[in-house]
């Protein structure tokens, strides 16, 4: 790179380290435009076939921040110089007037703001067209494209300041070309970044404390008929199970309890078959609560034969009525208050 690129970027350079003296807000913008005008001087290379080495530009410049790191930038500007030229016959003199547009994209460093400043670097493309006065009239086209490095800072809300360097490459001419600029820009439909939002205090509402259900424990020991069976029978039909349901119901929902089942006969036959049966009697009942979850080991059988009738075996529903299993049920339950 020529040394007149590596001049506009030291003085580009020197600006972002002056920055670090102003202590200000960065730029915050979230994404936005701007539009604005652009004053900006240029160095030639010494080479250069018009003999003058620097050139002023004046301009102007629309943006668009799309994101808190990324922007796009259209400028145009033009400027008039005096060149000197050889002729032949001597030195002469001329009027050129140069015009350049560009766009210009740029990745900003939001988040590393120097103290008010915030830095970018970008890609400049363009053409550059220039046209004399005692030449053939027609203007020149050369296209150029080069580096940017610059800084930005906003101020009264509104106002963008934007100072840096770029240098443009003739791709047509192979020739660089140092150039500083600084532009103002108003900015327009921003949103900002990190804005503060506000929240109404809200009221926070405490539920009243609800009293907490009390659990005690208490002993049980209840009793009562769970199955009716017919004469000299020891099986049971569907019709004559809810007594039991419920009585497995009970002991599932009170793991502390058990259950002594006690077989019964009426006072027909003999007793030692009476016995037999109500053993019988007390074992269908005990299968059946094994297989609605209760264990074993909370089941008591005893069978009493028709030693303790519970009505007049004298009579046809007394008999029925004693033909049965009782369910006696102990141990202790948790209940809610």
């Amino acid at each position: 790179m020529r040394k007149q690129f590596t001049s506009a970027c030291l003085i580009a350079a020197s600006g972002l380290l002056l920055s670090t003296s102003v202590n200000a807000a960065g730029t915050n913008i979230q994404r936005g435009a701007y539009i604005g005008g652009q004053a900006s001087y240029s160095w030639f290379e010494n080479d250069f076939d018009y003999k003058h080495d620097h050139q002023d530009w004046y301009g102007g410049q629309l943006g668009f921040r799309f994101t808190p790191h990324f922007s796009l930038e259209a400028s145009y500007l033009e400027g008039k110089a005096d060149l000197r030229y050889d002729d032949g016959t001597g030195d002469l003199k001329d009027k050129v007037l140069n015009r350049q547009p560009l766009i210009s994209a740029r990745y900003h460093f939001a988040d590393t703001g120097v103290l008010g400043f915030e830095p970018y670097v970008g890609l400049a493309g363009g053409e550059k067209w220039t046209k004399n006065n005692s030449a053939d009239g027609k203007r020149h086209r050369e296209t150029v494209v080069g580096p940017e490095v610059g800084v930005q800072r906003r101020f009264l809300s509104r106002l963008l300041l934007d100072v840096g360097a770029r240098g443009p490459y003739s791709i047509d001419y192979d020739r660089w070309e140092g150039q500083v600029y600084a532009g103002l820009n108003f900015l327009f439909s921003v949103k900002n970044r990190h804005e503060e939002v506000v929240e109404e205090p809200v009221e926070e509402y405490v539920p009243e404390p609800q009293p907490q259900p009390e659990v005690v424990t208490r002993d049980v020991n209840e009793s009562g008929t769970a199955a009716q069976f017919g004469f000299d029978e020891d099986s049971l039909s569907g019709s004559q199970l809810d007594d039991l349901r419920a009585a497995a119901r009970f002991l599932n929902d009170n793991p502390d309890t058990s259950v002594t089942l006690e077989g019964h006969t009426c006072n027909m036959g003999p007793d030692e078959y009476n016995l037999q049966l109500s053993e019988r009697r007390a074992d269908t009942a005990k299968k059946f609560l094994e297989e609605q979850g209760i264990s074993s080991d909370r089941i008591t059988v005893v069978g009493k034969g028709s030693a303790e009738p519970i009505a007049d075996n004298a009579t046809k529903e007394g008999r029925e009525r004693n033909r049965r299993v009782d369910a006696i049920i102990t141990g202790t339950v948790e209940e809610t208050r």
